[in-house]
């Protein structure tokens, strides 16, 4: 599959009469966007590499405000929209629920216009974490090891290769959280120190995502996950 980068040319961050998307470079938002990425897991109990899409289905109006969505190949729609300087999520439908459910809080994506030492706090939950014994299961979805990343941006001019290609003056994003878990029933809890990396090229959005939950014990284990640019369609 060929890649393709076009140029989003100039908008204003009002929204126009017409609906054309504001301009949010790193994270556009226009409809017709296909991201396709290669993402890959790894823990102790094995790994696997798999295909990863997302779509942007352009404006929607819902009780006023004007959102902007992307759908997964999963089927989950993320309401996106724009507060202040931030471009925030703020509600959320999977492929069971007729309507978008709101966040208790928006969360922040991204802000439109990063710069070096920009940060927010990003609500999160492990990625890859998971119970090894008596059962396989996934902590994903547990309350009880929600936690919130303490991002910033620590980059703003790097270069970045991924299977879709080099990209230039790419914006780096770091986020770090410290959570417990109960690990081994005879040595009590261990500390997860989660570590999270985006990265974002102009005028493309997302190429690369790394989380790392480093964790091995006889009953829970932790790994890494890499989401990378495969191709990207406008």
């Amino acid at each position: 599959m060929n890649l393709r980068l076009l140029p989003i040319g100039l908008a204003s961050l009002l929204l126009a009469a017409c609906g054309s998307a504001p301009d949010t470079p790193y994270f556009p938002l226009a409809s017709g966007h296909r991201w396709i990425y290669d993402l890959h897991e790894a823990n102790p109990l094995g790994e696997k590499t798999e295909t990863f899409e997302i779509t942007s289905a352009g404006p929607r109006e819902r009780g006023g405000d004007t959102y902007w969505l992307r759908r997964n190949s999963l089927g989950t729609e993320y309401w996106l929209k724009l507060d202040g300087g931030n471009i925030v999520r703020s509600a959320l439908r999977t492929t069971v629920e007729l309507e978008p459910r709101d966040d208790a809080v928006a969360r922040t994506v991204l802000p439109i216009a990063p710069k070096l030492g920009d940060g927010w706090e990003q609500p999160s939950q492990p990625f890859i974490l998971e119970r090894a014994v008596p059962f396989r299961e996934r902590f994903l979805h547990h309350e009880s090891t929600r936690f919130t990343l303490a991002m910033k941006i620590t980059a703003v001019d790097e270069e970045v290769t991924v299977p879709a290609g080099t990209f230039k003056h790419c914006i780096k994003a770091e986020g770090d959280a410290l959570i417990h878990v109960l690990a081994d029933p005879r040595l009590g809890g261990s500390e997860v120190v989660v570590k999270h990396t985006e990265w974002y090229a102009p005028d493309v959005g997302l190429i690369k995502l790394q989380r790392v939950e480093p964790l091995e014990t006889t009953q829970i284990v932790g790994g890494e996950v890499t989401m990378e640019l495969q191709a990207f369609e406008r």
